[in-house]
């Protein structure tokens, strides 16, 4: 997952204009309380104190299935789910019911109500049952990974990759291997460029940035080049990216049709179709990676346009701290709070992961009502994070408000749990600290290089909910070469 990293990327471009420890200790100091200790005991679900009235669950507003299905297929939002997010929340308020199947879910659409949640929950959190990824690796006798392994079992396993993945001194060993496919991002970059009729446009950067973030984590994870960036991408590796779209376009069709259509309807044999491409893909690199080792062995023996001041500003600092023709380190971006700002920034408005969910296996109370153990709560984080209740100006650009010494006049985060992209506590997107080192060292280098300007022809862009948010055309930029 952490290859999706540089979807968010390639809306910092066009916008301007997931280490944690165990138990989530330093996840959760990270994020500090949004009331003073005080004030935050008589919360609901806070602990002990004075407490509000319970509520009825009856309290809360209801969605019925069949309106919601007539919205996903009839009106057409099955590839819209973060926009039904601002109509629901419009409508109800922020906290509503729903249900798929006999399952209730309990959407949530502000920042206090998410906090309690994730605040309260336990030493193995679920995320969802992840049940069509668990029905396909059961049809091919495939064990189950981080995103599918629950309990103490999924605990193990997460501490051991813990302690290679989130630790940022561990996460800066792959500077080197990210630089190396950086530069052959810029080269292949600069020959799109040639190529255009202006000599300075790439037509489609958001299927360039995807081939970039395949291409650098397959090498991270398999110490293996794909061929993302070559001139003529190898047909295997071609089939690869296609099912990846297909298994995640198809995976919404068969989360909300019934099990019925199934062999009636395409949806989900395209949807397993594509997850054995990829678990193809997966183990033919993996075999290879073993063949190469035991070689070695044998060998040795026993032994969005950005707003053109901020990108004027992105430049002076970046080029303050590396000078263009110099190749960015990690220890560089403790001196580029700005960049990290665009990307914080870019990840608020256009969250990759829109909709995340949790399963709390205990009785929780949220916001005065009790809800039983094995509650699902769904969280709805593209609307809040454009909660004018949690961000001042909430639809506008504004990396400065990630600043501690911003100016007062700039808009302000005003709640923590406003923006979580990478999610909170001991569940958090394990390839968190390695997406982030992708998108500080690719976006310094092309601020070095390049002036990013919108390609006139691509026009207003939105977004598509394909599980994760992508936009819905080609992203067509210009990249103008800066004078050194």
């Amino acid at each position: 997952m952490a290859a999706l990293g540089c979807a968010r990327l390639r809306w910092a471009l066009r916008g301007a204009g997931r280490g944690l420890c165990p138990h989530g200790a330093r996840a959760k100091a990270a994020i500090p309380a949004a009331l003073p200790s005080d004030k935050a005991t008589g919360a609901p679900g806070a602990g002990p104190g004075v407490r509000r009235r319970q509520r009825s669950l009856e309290e809360i507003p209801r969605l019925g299935q069949l309106r919601f299905f007539f919205q996903l297929f009839v009106q057409g939002y099955a590839l819209q789910l973060h926009q039904l997010q601002v109509l629901y929340k419009a409508k109800y308020g922020p906290m509503w019911m729903s249900y798929l199947g006999p399952q209730m879910h309990v959407n949530l659409a502000s920042a206090p109500l998410l906090e309690q949640v994730m605040r309260q929950e336990g030493k193995y959190p679920v995320r969802n049952d992840m049940e069509l990824w668990k029905e396909h690796r059961d049809q091919h006798d495939l064990t189950y990974g981080p995103f599918t392994t629950e309990g103490h079992h999924w605990y193990q396993l997460r501490q051991a990759l813990n302690q290679r993945l989130l630790k940022p001194a561990e996460a800066a060993l792959y500077t080197d291997a990210f630089n190396e496919v950086i530069d052959d991002f810029m080269t292949r970059l600069d020959q799109l460029r040639a190529e255009s009729a202006s000599g300075n446009q790439v037509s489609d950067m958001a299927q360039l940035f995807y081939y970039f973030a395949l291409e650098a984590i397959c090498y991270i994870l398999f110490e293996k080049r794909i061929g993302c960036l070559q001139r003529s991408i190898p047909e295997d590796t071609v089939t690869f990216v296609r099912s990846i779209g297909l298994m995640f376009q198809n995976s919404l069709y068969a989360t909300f049709l019934p099990k019925w259509t199934r062999p009636v309807l395409p949806f989900w044999k395209r949807y397993l179709d594509g997850w054995n491409a990829i678990f193809s893909f997966g183990k033919k690199l993996i075999d290879e990676k073993l063949e190469d080792m035991e070689a070695q062995l044998q060998a040795a023996g026993p032994d969005g346009i950005q707003d053109p001041e901020i990108q004027e500003a992105l430049h002076e600092e970046v080029v303050g701290v590396v000078p263009a023709g110099q190749v960015p380190q990690h220890k560089d971006f403790a001196h580029m709070p700005l960049l990290k700002a665009v990307l914080k920034e870019t990840l608020r408005l256009y969250p990759v992961v829109p909709t995340n969910s949790r399963i709390i296996e205990k009785e929780i109370e949220v916001d005065g009502f009790l809800f039983p153990k094995n509650t699902q709560f769904v969280f709805c984080h593209y609307v809040v994070s454009r909660d004018p209740t949690a961000f001042s100006e909430p639809e506008s650009f504004q990396p400065h408000r990630w600043l501690r010494n911003s100016q007062p006049a700039t808009p302000r985060i005003q709640h923590p749990f406003g923006s979580v992209p990478f999610g909170y506590g001991v569940r958090a997107c394990l390839g968190r600290r390695i997406a982030e080192l992708e998108m500080q060292l690719l976006l310094a280098r092309l601020i070095q290089k390049y002036k990013v300007v919108l390609a006139p022809e691509t026009g207003e862009l939105k977004s598509v909910a394909r599980i994760v948010l992508v936009p819905n055309k080609k992203v067509g930029l210009q990249f103008l070469q800066r004078q050194c």
